[in-house]
């Protein structure tokens, strides 16, 4: 039976459950944690003001980089950062983040995936669009992180601030399906954008203006400390600026100046981060030296490597409805998955925990963002290639077909003899009907009556060529496009498509497009993650300084392959580029770049370590 004492203030008690024959087992209930109002953000005050009496006068006397250790404190070790300098505040250090700030991050998810869902990358004026948007939401990430891991308990106060943050950011999820760049005045849809620029500046000053409140409420528990008072104030009159410029944005979308504000926009974003971080590298007392800003910005990153997976897991089940997985699907698939493990494995095993603090620490920071964006574009461009890899395995039988009566038909006499156009016909016909019954057996009917009337009109045409082969392209475009609209591809909004030979050029310019970011990302990636590494290490072996310029070298190459467009499908080349864009290698061309980056950065980091130990064993055998 259970045997509760008398319950007093504490934040838990201890019961024994007794039973009968068996030992007693102790477990503990724990009540809710009683909150303050407002939560200081120094270590314990007592500890500090102790350690400042003993070691003031230390301090003139002590070199710049002398570390002091504080004895007889009751203030967690984990908590502490050393400082010698009595003027200025030690503030605790969190080397992990909290479940607020991960619950935070779990609203960052949320409107990646629910912008993605919405804004398909399928031309360069939704390019630009994706990626403005991704840098909104990521820097008013950042700030609220840069907060977090310096100044951040658990208060009444902040709980509050956190709430409002919820908000701002669900308010983000309002803006975004409205949100595009390049939108035209006087049209709905460009009064619907203006309109969506309006709202995310207000919401953009809101939480500027939070965030000013929340160091302002840090800044009355620092306000003793003398070089406290800039830095802080920098912060905050940083942000109030920022924010007014945002609210001053707000009228200039509603005179319509777009794209002046929209500079304005970036630019701002851009100079507030810039500051905050110089401010903070100044002052020793505000450094990320041990917070947890290196595993915020890694859960980050596993975020939107995550937001890859579900669009791989959707890939997937679009390219595997029919229930036919082909050795490319089942290539493709693998190598997707590689390509995003390959990611988290040249990003994780780099990563220092404990030297991010000094300008170029700073860099290696503010870095992320470009490297986030190229990894964003990495996952989403090989989620629509593995797409594009199953049209064209499924589109290839009837474009076999049409390609060789196409090449034909240019080569025989006028008029077209009937036996061959009959072969022809009945060959376009059987291939079409095998494309309609794959996808019928999901309950996807299809419409046989334009393909019944170019066929026919094909065995009426003996005499006119041109029409012949204008009625067999006619054919494939509408195999093509009844395949598109089954895995889910729609042509770009701007795309006017009036026949079915239209949806056929405007699926090649989406693809040309996801092409060329696919691959210049990919090479990106890996020289961003080659400077990171070099601003994030401060001593390097030589065979690290070897593996930066492979990442280098590697990145340039995939950058280059970019350069490289989509041909149309009935051109006559034979090219080995012309072979390669219309094979399943796309994927596993990166995966082999990736693979081969991995591979020499482990075995020129092994090779140096090994020569180094038999360096130090021979030295200590003289």
């Amino acid at each position: 039976m259970f045997k509760f004492p008398k319950l007093n203030k504490v934040t838990s008690i201890h019961h024994v459950l007794v039973a009968d024959d068996e030992d007693e087992t102790t477990f503990t209930i724990t009540h809710p944690k009683h909150l303050t109002w407002f939560a200081s953000p120094l270590v314990d005050e007592r500890a500090a003001a102790r350690h400042n009496h003993e070691h003031g006068e230390a301090f003139l006397k002590q070199p710049h980089n002398a570390v002091h250790e504080t004895s007889g404190s009751n203030t967690p070790e984990n908590e502490k950062e050393h400082y010698e300098d009595p003027e200025e505040p030690v503030l605790k250090r969190a080397h992990e983040s909290s479940t607020i700030q991960l619950f935070y991050d779990l609203f960052f998810v949320a409107n990646l995936t629910t912008f993605t869902a919405l804004h398909e990358i399928d031309d360069a004026e939704t390019l630009k669009s994706y990626v403005a948007f991704f840098a909104i939401l990521w820097f008013t990430w950042f700030q609220v992180a840069l907060f977090d891991v310096r100044f951040s308990n658990d208060s009444a106060f902040e709980r509050l601030s956190k709430a409002l943050q919820f908000g701002i950011m669900t308010g983000f999820a309002i803006v975004g399906p409205n949100f595009q760049l390049g939108a035209e005045d006087g049209t709905a849809e460009g009064r619907a954008t203006f309109q969506a620029y309006q709202t995310l500046s207000l919401i953009l000053m809101a939480s500027r203006l939070i965030l000013a409140c929340q160091y302002a409420a840090a800044y009355m528990w620092l306000v003793k400390y003398k070089k406290a008072h800039i830095p802080i104030l920098a912060h905050i009159g940083t942000l109030f600026v920022a924010a007014l410029i945002y609210l001053g944005l707000f009228f200039s979308f509603r005179n319509n100046i777009g794209e002046t504000g929209l500079i304005a926009w970036f630019v701002t974003i851009g100079f507030e981060a810039v500051v905050i971080l110089l401010v903070s590298g100044r002052a020793k007392f505000l450094s990320f030296r041990k917070t947890a800003i290196v595993e915020r910005l890694g859960l980050l990153t596993l975020i939107i490597l995550g937001e890859g997976i579900i669009g791989l897991c959707e890939s997937v089940s679009k390219v595997g409805s029919d229930g036919v997985f082909s050795s490319d699907i089942i290539g493709m698939i693998i190598s997707s998955v590689a390509i995003i493990y390959f990611i988290w494995m040249l990003y994780f095993d780099q990563e220092e925990t404990n030297h991010v603090g000094t300008l170029r620490q700073m860099a290696w920071t503010l870095l992320h963002f470009p490297f986030h964006v190229t990894v964003l574009l990495v996952v989403e461009g090989l989620n629509r290639l593995s797409v594009w890899v199953k049209l064209i395995d499924t589109i290839n039988p009837l474009a076999a077909v049409f390609i060789t009566f196409d090449y034909a038909l240019f080569n025989s006499t006028v008029p077209v003899p009937e036996d061959f156009l009959k072969e022809s016909v009945k060959s376009l016909n059987e291939t079409i009907n095998q494309l309609f019954d794959k996808f019928e057996l999901l309950g996807n009917e299809a419409d046989t009556t334009d393909v019944n009337f170019y066929l026919n009109d094909m065995l009426n045409s003996t005499s006119n060529v041109t029409q012949i082969a204008e009625d067999s392209y006619q054919v494939l475009g509408i195999g093509f496009q009844y395949v598109c609209e089954n895995l889910g591809v729609d042509p770009p909004e701007s795309a006017v498509i009036a026949t079915p030979s239209d949806q056929i050029s405007a699926i090649f310019s989406l693809f040309s497009t996801v092409y060329i970011y696919f691959f210049s990302a990919a090479g990106l990636c890996l020289i961003f993650l080659a400077v990171l590494f070099w601003l994030g290490k401060r001593r390097k072996l030589r065979g690290e300084i070897l593996s930066i310029g492979v990442r280098i070298a590697v990145g340039m190459g995939l950058s280059l392959l970019a350069l490289m467009d989509l041909p149309s499908l009935y051109a006559d080349d034979n090219s080995a580029i012309n072979t390669y864009l219309f094979t399943p290698w796309l994927l596993p061309t990166v995966v082999i770049f990736y693979a081969i980056v991995v591979l020499v950065d482990n075995l020129l980091i092994n090779y140096v370590r090994k020569v180094i130990t038999k360096k130090r064993m021979r030295s200590e055998s003289v």
